[in-house]
This record gives C-alpha cells, structure tokens and sequence, in this order.
C-alpha cells in the first residue's frame, strides 16, 4: 500500500515537472531540440514508471532495514556526487564512475560493474550528443 501512495506522489510530482517544462522559454535556442525536451522525456518516464507501480506494487514485503536504508542512503549520495561532478569530470567520465558504484551496490561484480558504467557513459553520449544535438559537458578537467 506504500508503494501505490508513494507512486501516486511521484504521478503528481511527474505532472508538475511536465507542466513547468512546458512553461519554460528561453529567448534563444542553441540546441535542435531546445530546453523543454529533457525535462519532458523525464516527466514522461517518471509518470509511466510511477503508473507502473501503481497498477503492480512490489512483491517485496519485507522489513525496511538498516542495510536497505544505507543502501538507499548510498544511491542519494551518489547522486549528489554525479550532479556535483558532471561538469568538473565530463559526462562520460562521472557516469561510468558513479554507474559503478551503483552496479556494485545492486551486487554486480566489479569488471561486469565497470564494463556496464562504460558502455552507459559512451552509449548515454552517443545518444545525446550525435542523435539528439545536445549540449554535453566534456568535463573542465580536460579543458572543456
């Protein structure tokens, strides 16, 4: 039952997003498909996935405890360290650092966990920078 209600939260949450990318304006436009795209696609995959969990709660009903919430604790931390190190690091290298450190955390073996972050960081850049145009920070590290 938490779940649904908190999958509910994330359904309005999804919304506000969505509703304030929609609102956004910018005066110029340096990339194809301007600053309302990111922020849509996410409202979008944050309402299907929410809605998901609406219609099919987890099956897990075990106890929250400590190592979950350390776990959970980790992957908040390891956010803050992606967004603090996005532009310092670039994109591909703060992704495949931070993806294995979450691969690791979920049980994955550390050359699986490293081979995994690497083919996210090159395939994440890929797609945003050669298909969709984008803006990605090559890291100031390197001089970008």
């Amino acid at each position: 039952m938490a779940d649904r209600l908190f999958s509910l939260v994330l359904m309005l949450a999804a919304v506000a997003l969505g509703a304030a990318a929609w609102q956004l304006e910018v005066p110029f436009q340096y990339e194809p498909v301007g600053p309302k795209a990111i922020p849509l696609i996410l409202a979008v995959l944050l309402f299907a996935c929410s809605a998901w969990l609406v219609i099919k709660p987890s099956r897990f009903k075990g106890e929250y405890g400590r190592s979950i919430f350390v776990r959970h604790l980790l992957v908040v931390l390891g956010l803050v360290a992606y967004a603090w190190s996005f532009e310092i690091l670039g994109f591909i290298l703060s992704t495949c650092l931070v993806g294995t450190v979450f691969a690791r955390l979920f049980g994955l073996a550390l050359g699986k966990a490293v081979l995994y972050s690497v083919a996210l960081g090159a395939v994440g850049y890929v797609l945003l920078s050669v298909v969709l145009e984008l803006n990605v920070p090559a890291g100031t590290l390197f001089g970008g």
